[in-house]
């Protein structure tokens, strides 16, 4: 029987990532790293508003217009020492960002179950605690350093298991295989490939060649598509017939 689903969520199931560098130089995906360990995290958005009151204002009542919005972002941690949570590469940068010419630019990257937020903020604190007899703790603040953006999560083809190498003899069978799911739940489809060229008859998740030659010894990827989350290449399966 299926789980319960409920809409709501807990600050466990939001992930921060930051990245070191300049508002203009966005990061790549594989240049954000984790920022672990954390406790409390928090966003928030507030505009700067101008008086727009004239001496027509309707029923004497003020107006107001919107001219900046300032994003923050906030958080909290228990303090570790290993490279692997990041907290002491962002701590040095923070306190000395010649990196970033002299100003403590951090790219962050929030992502939650409903949304993901990601832009370069400027890092205007970070504090250690270190109470006598109770864990040791961090936590940092930051502005808004340009656009930051705020986007829903994209539906995606996740691999769940990666075809793997193969060592066969003439006349063995050959089976490769892939596992994936959408997140959509939208249906895929498969195409197995040598080298860049199609697989004849190689259209589903599993694809077997029985009584193999030494030729179909290469190169195998698996291409898995959805029509609403795009496609995705799976990693590289060696086959090797001898």
């Amino acid at each position: 029987m299926a789980g319960c689903e409920s809409g709501a969520f807990t600050g466990r199931d939001v992930v921060v990532f930051y990245a070191i560098g300049c508002p203009e130089n966005k990061p790549s995906p594989t240049e954000y790293g984790r920022l672990g360990m954390m406790r409390g995290k928090s966003s928030a958005t507030e505009w700067e508003t101008v008086d727009a009151t004239g001496d027509m204002s309707p029923q004497n009542t003020q107006e107001s217009l919107v001219s900046y919005k300032n994003v923050t972002f906030s958080g909290d941690g228990v303090s570790r020492k290993e490279a692997l949570y990041g907290q002491k590469e962002l701590k040095r940068h923070v306190n000395n960002p010649e990196s970033t010419s002299g100003q403590p630019y951090v790219w962050f990257k929030i992502i939650s179950p409903i949304d993901i937020t990601e832009g370069c903020f400027l890092v205007t604190s970070w504090s250690d605690e270190y109470p006598h007899d109770d864990v040791a703790t961090w936590s940092i603040e930051a502005n808004s350093a340009g656009g930051v953006d705020i986007r829903d999560i994209p539906d995606e083809i996740i691999i769940t298991k990666q075809p793997v190498d193969q060592t066969l003899t003439v006349g063995q069978t050959l089976n490769l295989s892939v596992e994936a799911k959408s997140t959509d739940g939208s249906t895929l489809t498969y195409q197995w490939k040598k080298g860049n060229s199609n697989v004849t008859g190689g259209t589903a998740a599993m694809y077997t060649k029985q009584s193999t030659v030494v030729g179909d010894a290469g190169e195998y990827t698996c291409v898995i598509t959805s029509t609403s989350a795009g496609s995705v290449t799976s990693s590289q399966a060696t086959v090797t017939i001898s």
